[in-house]
C-alpha cells in the first residue's frame, strides 16, 4: 500500500492528476474505510478545480470519520474558492468544536474573516489563536492589521511592536507600524519607524513618500523635499512624478523667507 501511496503523491506532486485520481481510486478501492485516501483524492480534484467531485469526496471521507479537522479545513479552501464564504465558515467553525485548544483552524476562521472584512469577528478568533499559541508571528501580525482596521490604533501599535520583537529586521514591518502611529496622531513616533524602514530598505518607496509627507505636516520643509526626490527616483508611473514634482515645487515656494 505505502508503494502505490507514494505513486500517487509522485503523480500529484507532478501535477499529473489524472493519474494521481487514478492511483487514489484504486486504492479507496481496496481500502474504502480509510477517510485519508478520500481526503487525498478530494484534493487532487480540488487541485483541477472540479469542486463538486472535491467536495463529494471530502464528505464521503467525513462519513467515514467526523472528527478529522483538516478535512473541515481543506473542504472550507473549496468553498472560498467558490466565493461561498459563509458555507466555508461553517466548516472552519465544526472544525473548532471537534477540537478548540488547537489554534490552526481557528487561525483559518480568522484569515477567512478578514478577507471577509469581519474584523470585529477576525479580532475575538485571533486573541484566543494567541492565548494558545504566542509565538505565532502571523497571527499577531493580522491582529495587528484588524486593529488598525476597527480604529484601535493603540492595540494595533502593541501588536506591530510585539511582531517586531520577533522579526526586527522586517522594513514592512516598520512601515505597517509608522501608519498605525501617524493614524494615532503619534507623528515623531512615525517618523522614527519610516526612517527604520528605509535604514531595513534603500528601495521602499512607500516610506519616502510618507516620509515627506510628514516632513512637510511638522513644516521641516527641506526635510520633505529630500525625501520627496528620493521617492521620485525610486518611481516610474510619469503621472505621479509630475504630481509630486508639483508639490516639491510648493514645499520649496513655502519655505522661501
Amino acid at each position: 500500500m505505502e508503494d502505490k501511496i507514494s505513486k500517487a503523491f509522485e503523480h500529484f506532486n507532478k501535477e499529473e492528476y489524472d493519474s494521481a485520481i487514478k492511483e487514489f481510486s484504486v486504492l479507496i478501492e481496496e481500502n474504502p474505510d480509510d477517510p485519508y485516501l478520500y481526503n487525498n483524492l478530494a484534493t487532487t480534484y480540488f487541485r483541477m478545480g472540479n469542486y463538486a467531485k472535491a467536495i463529494e469526496s471530502f464528505r464521503k471521507a467525513l462519513e467515514i470519520d467526523k472528527n478529522i479537522q483538516g478535512i473541515y479545513q481543506n473542504l472550507a479552501d473549496v468553498y472560498v474558492a467558490q466565493n461561498e464564504i459563509l458555507q466555508a465558515i461553517n466548516e472552519l467553525e465544526t472544525a473548532i468544536t471537534i477540537d478548540p485548544e488547537n489554534p490552526g483552524p481557528r487561525y483559518h476562521l480568522a484569515r477567512l474573516l478578514i478577507g471577509d472584512f469581519r474584523y470585529e469577528q477576525a479580532i475575538y478568533e485571533l486573541e484566543k489563536v494567541i492565548n494558545k499559541a504566542p509565538k505565532n508571528i502571523d497571527a499577531h501580525y493580522d491582529l495587528a492589521r484588524s486593529y488598525f482596521q476597527v480604529g484601535n490604533y493603540d492595540n494595533s501599535i502593541n501588536e506591530y511592536r510585539t511582531v517586531i520583537e520577533m522579526a526586527p529586521n522586517n522594513a514592512d514591518i516598520h512601515y505597517h507600524l509608522a501608519i498605525a502611529y501617524e493614524a494615532n496622531e503619534q507623528i515623531d513616533e512615525a517618523i522614527q519607524e519610516l526612517n527604520r524602514t528605509i535604514e531595513l530598505n534603500q528601495a521602499h518607496f512607500l516610506a519616502y513618500k510618507q516620509l515627506g509627507v510628514l516632513y512637510a505636516v511638522k513644516k521641516e520643509y527641506s526635510a520633505s523635499i529630500e525625501k520627496f526626490e528620493n521617492y521620485i527616483n525610486l518611481i516610474s508611473n510619469p503621472e505621479e512624478k509630475e504630481e509630486i514634482e508639483a508639490v516639491i515645487k510648493r514645499l520649496k515656494a513655502m519655505g522661501t523667507p
